[in-house]
């Protein structure tokens, strides 16, 4: 690898890092911080390094989840490494090989139907959570809304990466000569 390439996936982990950790210990923020420490494992894909965006994203999760505690109960750990941060490196090799875009966007939407419901699966039956802030008819219906919902968020997570991508890129260019 580069220098160059070794500095930015640096400075990746570190804000992966400084944003996870954050939503680790502030839980109003959890999903909201997932989404930005996302936003930071595209930042070595301006070298087109894959090898780079990959490492700073295990090295920022790893680096959060030491300086967490090993907060096992916090949703940022599972969201980040199963889901959000996993997603913008692979969108970005589908995009550089020229994959198919329509499969790559049910591939995408699959992913995260079946992430939305490990990650039900997870918190409500193997760590005992209750869903009680939740109205009885979403509760009810719960199997229902969780495909809606993750059609949402994968359509909005999906426009947010391209969009972040974007500007990284722009403002890469003025900076690094």
């Amino acid at each position: 690898m580069k220098s160059k390439v070794i500095a930015l996936s640096a400075i990746s982990s570190a804000f992966i890092a400084l944003f996870l950790t954050l939503g680790a210990y502030v839980t109003f923020i959890d999903l909201i911080s997932v989404v930005f420490a996302s936003a930071f494992t595209v930042l070595p894909l301006y070298y087109k390094s894959f090898t780079g965006s990959f490492l700073s994203f295990l090295a920022g999760g790893i680096i959060a989840f030491l300086f967490s505690g090993f907060n096992v109960y916090s949703l940022v750990f599972p969201a980040f490494f199963f889901f959000f941060g996993c997603y913008p490196i692979i969108k970005s090799i589908f995009t550089e090989k020229n994959f198919n875009k329509v499969l790559s966007i049910i591939i995408g939407l699959i992913w995260c139907v079946a992430f939305s419901y490990g990650l039900y699966f997870y918190y409500v039956f193997f760590m005992k959570m209750q869903l009680t802030d939740f109205p009885e008819t979403i509760i009810r219906y719960i199997y229902f809304f969780i495909p809606v919902f993750a059609v949402i968020l994968f359509i909005i997570f999906d426009r947010f990466i391209v969009a972040v991508k974007m500007v990284e890129d722009r403002y890469l260019k003025r900076i690094i000569k």
